[in-house]
């Protein structure tokens, strides 16, 4: 792996808290303290379930251990130990996705002591568990997804012959949605309108995108596609498509032209192929909540060489409503494209690359065969597929590996003994500035396969589905 140094300038810089009112007076008093672990060594980070040790004479003065409450920021810190001058106390888990900068304070009856203002950093630990599938066989090839408002998953499952949609909820308790009646072929796209209250589908089969109502998932309608293969813009069965058929497993050509996201609006965008006469050309559609398709300004990609080849397998769309879509296979420009709302393209991450993963910023990271991505507040999560790999992307294009092993680690393509899901955790790194390598290390503690869809509940949730495992991850930042 290269060994280059990066600053992450937005995305890892210390946010030092604005602490939210705690229980107490307006003006607390100040306290200096001593801020070691429990063996004395001045500690500078701390994390969920350390155990770290303050010290001060003035602790002596006031009555701790029967009506003391520590906080950090405005989490309550459990006190193990209070004792003299000191008392030991074990961290909670906070809601931060970075490396923050948190205050400490001590609350008694009515009275607040500030101890500290962002005066050490929490470190933020990543966890990955498997909530569904794996044991029991529910999935067979789980690729893209959704989410509704309450949190719950729709997944992609992709079968012999007629693809099905599985329901997963927050408790990882897993049921067929829709697809039961064999309704479906082959599925490569899913968006959900919570206004609206529908399900989108892109089927490659029959070359439609479909409605499902989310009240009675047995009544699909045709929104918009003729049946016929084309790229025919229109209104409803008036309009065609050429939407891939590749299964999210297929390591031959990755998925091309395929992928679905909506807008605020209610508007869809799907990936697609272009034309049958011109080889690897693509680009996107979009089609509105009355069955309008049109081609999305700035997509469309004739290529004249295989470097200018990025045929989508996954797209979003975010608050400005510009476009980014991830691409790619052996050989091929590897990563995420950005098409802004007023159509001028441009890469964000990734390059023409073989099999591998990299961290770094622009074309220095490295993906391999991405399947989704998806995009919350300022990040990018891009389900890297035979990667393994969950990647979160800022908008400047900085790329870390959250979890996951790398291609030639991962039980499909390690060429050694098969290894299961291995549910894990790790601290994040306490310097802002790391080795490019820092997150790719620490990430293998989490141990995917191959990555094929991704949604996102919050900054610190996102879950993530694992054809090769056959399971979906859940996946937390705290």
């Amino acid at each position: 792996m290269k060994k280059q140094m990066f600053v992450w300038l937005s995305a890892l810089a210390i946010v030092f808290s604005s602490c939210e009112r705690i229980p107490g007076n307006q003006l607390p008093k100040e306290i200096d303290i001593t801020i070691t672990d429990i063996v004395g060594k001045p500690v500078e980070s701390i994390y969920a379930g350390m155990t770290i040790k303050l010290v001060s004479p003035e602790f002596k003065k006031l009555a701790i251990r029967q009506e003391g409450k520590f906080f950090i920021d405005k989490q309550e810190a459990e006190i193990k130990e209070a004792k003299g001058d000191y008392v030991l106390l074990t961290l909670p888990m906070l809601n931060y996705v970075e490396l923050t900068g948190v205050d400490i304070s001590l609350l008694i009856r009515n009275t607040r002591w500030q101890l500290c203002r962002a005066c050490v950093l929490y470190r933020p630990t990543v966890r990955g568990v498997v909530l569904a599938g794996a044991k029991e066989g529910t999935f067979n090839l789980p690729a893209e997804m959704a989410l509704d408002e309450a949190g719950n998953i729709y997944v992609i499952d992709q079968r012999t012959g007629h693809d099905l949609i599985k329901k997963v909820t927050p408790a990882g308790i897993t049921t067929d949605f829709a697809g039961m009646a064999n309704e479906f072929g082959r599925l490569v796209g899913i968006a959900i309108d919570n206004t609206r209250g529908l399900m989108y589908v892109s089927d490659a089969t029959s070359q439609q995108v479909k409605a499902i109502s989310m009240a009675s998932p047995a009544t699909i309608s045709v929104l918009a596609g003729s049946g016929t293969p084309g790229n025919t813009d229109g209104t409803g069965t008036a309009a065609s498509f050429r939407f891939g058929s590749n299964l999210v497993s297929d390591f031959g050509a990755s998925e091309i032209g395929q992928g679905m996201t909506i807008d605020g609006a209610g508007n869809l965008y799907v990936g697609e192929l272009y034309t049958a006469t011109i080889s690897l050309a693509s680009q996107l559609r979009k089609i509105t909540p009355a069955g309008v398709v049109t081609v999305v300004p700035g997509s469309r990609i004739e290529p004249m060489s295989q470097a200018e080849v990025a045929m989508p397998s996954g797209i979003s769309i975010d608050a400005g409503n510009n476009i980014h879509y991830v691409s790619g296979s052996s050989g091929f420009f590897q990563g995420i494209t950005k098409i802004t709302s007023g159509g001028v393209a441009s890469r964000l991450a990734g390059k023409t690359s073989f099999e591998g993963l990299n961290d770094g910023t622009g074309n220095v990271a490295q993906f391999s065969y991405p399947k989704a991505i998806t995009s919350l507040s300022t990040y990018f999560y891009v389900a890297d597929g035979t990667n393994g790999a969950l990647r979160r992307v800022s908008n400047t294009g900085a790329v870390i590996t959250l979890a996951g092993v790398g291609h030639f680690e991962t039980a499909a393509y390690c060429a050694c003994p098969f290894v299961g899901p291995r549910d894990s955790s790790y601290v994040m790194p306490p310097i802002l500035v790391v080795p490019a390598d820092a997150y790719e290390t620490l990430a293998k503690a989490i141990r995917m396969n191959q990555a094929g869809g991704v949604a996102v509940r919050n900054t610190g949730l996102i879950y993530v589905a694992d054809y090769g495992y056959r399971c979906i991850w859940k996946i937390t930042i705290g």
